[in-house]
């Protein structure tokens, strides 16, 4: 197969005296697999497979996640804790890291960070907030965060500093000191924060002398030729009312980068936009375009001599490859492809197709209820110490029935592992209900998602059977060791008087039951909001009822406040705290607060959620003398996550 270069964006480069092997850096990601104690937090050998596969998968540089200094000056909420290399002790554990992606030709940086300043709360960290000047907290408006005094300041640098040299012993080739995303050094930076009156705040000059200083004493401590790559926010893009202003803008940031480099402390930039109180910036979301990020990203490429990496919303190498082409970047800092795709760049440079990222967000969310990281798209992220997929000792006669995500997961894995595998659908194509996932014009990544799947299994043994609805014998003559159900779940209709005059969202969104003027849409969760746009670009005039005292209760936080300014766009009209009673054919009654009302409309829309289709498990467990699984949606209506990783770890230990 030929080898694919896209030009300069896999060829080597330089940063600083760093050589890397391509422009393809793995951004600093938060994994939550250090060992987790607030006490002695420390890098694993779980966090250390994380970075070992990615370089092997292709990647120039690795960053690793914010790592602190030291714990008791730079506290962070305990669910934000991260690794430390606070005395020499911890040098080995980081050595771990640096010789495991040394070996595949990649390099790896730390992004070593002073703490999160008002971030943080005295509560959770256990230690006072350290902020520029005293504010609230965050999180907690009642904690306040005191102003750092001048000798605090001067320990802090220092014990930075030491850090840095402890992070060059262990082996790391370079430092991204995180000076962006709203932590402490971007508090320092940001009149938003800094309201302090001596050398270190007032002006943009003294405003940026923290910054200075801590790079000119680390640099004493690893040398002039180190390299130290600075992290800054271009916009912190801040929300009217929670600031006296908006905070750093792109021309200051320009300002800084330029007094960096006159200088001579910074080997390059890592650019970021926005801070966790417009958290759809920092991690984007589907609903999230990139136009926000490029016109500054454009400025500021265009101020500078150094080189930038530029983060954010960067799906595929072509992207990438076309903004090098344009001068708008050097270097592309790439996150949650890493997490759907370890080898995507070995797979780019050969023609191959790689996983997508779906933008859902699931890896997120698996962070704020305080697990690991994991992927809805890649069973094996975050397991990859494990070992990966090994060959089966039996080989063994599987039938997978149900061609969704879950059930193509399930299949591939057991094709992989040597089985031999059939896969029943009942339908005449591949996917479940991605195809309705798809259907809203910023989720195209859902497509490309259901291309990779049928791609892969274009280029398995599974033996795959379109139309084919299963029965129990059916799937016994089949003959065989293993059976795994994976027929996901069917949509929602309450036996409510009327439900004749209303139709499914499903079949909305997939274009079997076409609507048009005014339409009312039974349910406020992501798939009624979703087919609230998609019909609101079809020009219908929109109502949303929902039970609930609001929509998209039951979705993540990144996900529900881009959605709803997405919501927002379509004019649709909400009615929550409003329970359907009767559906008309000119419209639907509803209970709102005790009364009784009448919502004319031309069309009615249900999008109340899903039941499991699980009889034919059933059946299945009564008949069949073999192996029998259930997965995914016909098991508990669920998330895509949920499907993938069931069905792999299933094939997985057949």
């Amino acid at each position: 197969m030929a080898r694919n270069t896209y030009g300069e964006l896999f060829k080597p480069a330089k940063i600083g005296t760093m050589e890397l092997k391509n422009r393809v850096c793995m951004a600093p990601m938060d994994y939550k697999y250090f060992s987790g104690n607030t006490e002695d937090s420390s890098m694993t050998h779980r966090q250390v497979k994380v970075f070992e596969a990615r370089a092997k998968g292709g990647c120039g540089l690795i960053f690793t996640c914010a790592t602190q200094a030291e714990q008791e000056i730079m506290p962070y909420p305990r669910d934000m804790q991260f690794p430390v290399i606070d005395r020499k002790e911890r040098i080995k554990e980081f050595a771990e890291a640096a010789d495991a992606v040394h070996v595949y030709g990649a390099k790896i940086a730390c992004e070593l960070t002073m703490g999160s300043g008002r971030y943080a709360d005295s509560v959770d960290s256990r230690w006072e907030p350290l902020a520029p000047s005293d504010c609230e907290t965050q999180y907690d408006p009642t904690i306040r965060a005191r102003a750092m005094t001048v000798p605090e300041i001067k320990h802090m640098i220092r014990t930075y500093a030491q850090a840095a040299g402890r992070l060059k012993e262990a082996g790391f080739d370079a430092l991204l000191v995180m000076g962006g995303g709203g932590y402490l050094i971007n508090q320092f930076l940001s009149p938003a924060w800094n309201q302090r009156t001596d050398e270190y705040g007032g002006n943009l000059g003294n405003r940026m002398t923290f910054l200075i200083e801590t790079l000119q004493e680390t640099k004493k401590v690893v040398g002039e030729k180190y390299p130290i790559i600075v992290s800054l926010n271009m916009d912190d893009l801040l929300p009217e009312g929670v600031a006296p202003c908006r905070g750093m803008v792109v021309e200051e940031t320009i300002a800084i980068a330029q007094k960096l480099e006159e200088l001579n402390l910074a080997d390059a930039f890592h650019l970021r936009i926005g801070n966790y109180y417009n958290q759809e910036y920092i991690v984007p979301s589907a609903y999230v375009t990139n136009a926000e990020y490029m016109k500054n990203f454009r400025k500021f490429k265009a101020a500078v001599t150094k080189p930038v990496i530029f983060e954010n919303k960067l799906d595929t190498p072509e992207e990438m490859q076309k903004l090098l082409e344009e001068g708008v970047l050097d270097f592309a800092s790439v996150g949650r492809k890493w997490i759907t795709d370890p080898e995507w760049v070995n797979k780019a440079m050969y023609g191959k197709k790689a996983c997508p990222c779906l933008r859902c967000n699931y890896c997120l969310h698996t962070l704020w209820l305080g697990k690991c990281t994991h992927c809805a798209v890649n069973p094996e992220m975050g397991y990859e110490f494990e070992g990966g997929i090994h060959p089966a000792l039996e080989k063994k006669r599987v039938t997978v029935i149900g061609a969704g995500p879950g059930g193509i997961q399930a299949a591939l894995t057991a094709a992989k592992r040597g089985h031999t595998v059939t896969l029943l659908e009942k339908e005449q194509h591949l996917g479940g209900k991605l195809d309705i996932v798809s259907a809203p014009s910023y989720k195209k990544q859902y497509q490309d998602y259901l291309a990779y799947l049928e791609d892969s299994l274009a280029h398995s043994t599974v033996e795959l059977k379109f139309g084919v609805e299963a029965t129990p014998e059916l799937v016994q003559a089949t003959n065989p060791d293993a059976v795994i159900v994976a027929t996901g779940a069917a949509p929602l209709v309450p036996p409510i008087p009327g439900i004749e005059h209303a139709v499914t969202a499903d079949t909305v969104l997939r274009g079997q039951t076409p609507v048009k003027g005014t339409v009312v849409i039974v349910g406020g969760g992501l798939v009624g909001c979703e087919t609230a746009h998609v019909l609101a670009e079809q020009g219908c005039k929109v109502h949303i009822v929902e039970m609930q005292d609001d929509v998209l209760k039951d979705t993540s936080y990144v996900t529900r406040h881009s959605q709803l300014a997405v919501l927002a766009s379509t004019g649709a009209e909400l009615h929550v705290s409003t329970r359907l009673i009767e559906i008309l054919e000119d419209g639907i009654l509803a209970e709102h607060e005790r009364k009784t009302v009448k919502i004319h409309a031309d069309a009615v829309v249900l999008a109340m959620g899903y039941r499991n289709k699980s009889t034919l498990y059933s059946d299945l467990l009564d008949t069949m003398d073999c192996e029998v699984y259930q997965i995914g949606d016909c098991r508990q209506t669920r998330k895509i996550a949920d499907a993938v990783r069931e069905g792999h770890i299933i094939a997985k230990n057949l």
